[in-house]
């Protein structure tokens, strides 16, 4: 197929996809041979298309994603009735940055660094998919290993797990539960007149 003709309609499939697109996926759809070095030069030709538009196309979780821009957010909420989130609570968030650099790792392990009882905050983790099931540690009794799933990379802007800031970047212990007041709160949109949960929370339920 022809470099016109490719072009528009992965913009197409851009926009008809709710999570981000792989050349590797891409490469599925086109069964003409089309190689998955030209698809991903098709996606950033179309990235730097987009530059000067009101809509991006983000390179994120290992693809690109066609989306709104950050300058827009407000309108967007309002729109879609999304004016209520739930917000992980901060032991959620430090639970959530332990796995994202240690994983695979157990929850007793994840235990052992917070000082405290992590498995109602592996509960929301694992409802909201960002974090997922990765096996057993072959170890007396073999207890689950968990890891950040594409969801985790989505929700962060993140390509992949490189993107992440070095350890070096963090003061010591803050992926030991004492992360500081200023980290981010991640938010999740829910359906209109849903309530919403509170930002704090014991550590069984966020």
């Amino acid at each position: 197929m022809e470099r016109h003709e490719l072009k528009p309609i992965v913009e197409n499939l851009l926009l008809a996809s709710d999570r981000p697109v792989t050349p590797e996926h891409l490469a599925q759809t086109f069964l003409d041979g089309t190689d998955k070095a030209t698809l991903r030069a098709v996606l950033e030709e179309l990235q730097e298309d987009y530059a000067g538009r009101a809509l991006q196309i983000v390179e994120v979780a290992d693809g690109f994603q066609l989306c709104t821009r950050p300058e827009y957010a407000e309108w967007v909420r309002k729109f879609l009735k999304l004016d209520k989130t739930f917000r992980l609570s901060q032991p959620a968030l430090d639970t959530l940055s332990i796995i994202a650099y240690k994983q695979p790792i157990t929850r007793v392990e994840v235990d052992e660094i917070r000082g405290v009882d992590s498995s109602g905050v592996f509960r929301t983790l694992l409802e909201k998919k960002i974090v997922a099931a990765a096996g057993r540690k072959d170890v007396p009794g073999r207890p689950m290993l968990y890891r950040t799933t594409r969801k985790f990379l989505e929700y962060f802007g993140l390509r992949d797990l490189s993107e992440l800031p070095t350890l070096e970047d963090f003061g010591e212990g803050e992926l030991e539960g004492d992360a500081g007041p200023e980290q981010t709160e991640l938010e999740f949109p829910l359906a209109s007149g849903a309530a919403s949960a509170p930002e704090g929370g014991s550590e069984s339920s966020t």
